[in-house]
């Protein structure tokens, strides 16, 4: 069960599921706007509220860095 930790709304939810934390990333778009999820690791595990906010627009602004940790389903 996914317990909701912190939310920047238009920006970014930060999950907890099975001890481990799930970064969902809003991506905007011209007409919509999608998500994506994220697997946080190593420091990031540990980030405050503003430093997801700098994780947020990191991730947006240079996808293909983390493109390995998306989860897909």
């Amino acid at each position: 069960m996914r317990k909701e930790l912190f939310k920047h709304n238009w920006d970014f939810i930060l999950y907890e599921e099975d001890e481990n934390k799930i970064f969902r990333v809003v991506f905007y778009q011209s007409f919509t706007d999608t998500s994506r999820e994220f697997k946080l690791q190593g420091e990031e595990l540990d980030y405050d509220f503003e430093q997801l906010k700098v994780l947020a627009e990191d991730i947006r602004s240079n996808y293909e860095n983390y493109k390995d940790r998306e989860i897909v389903e």
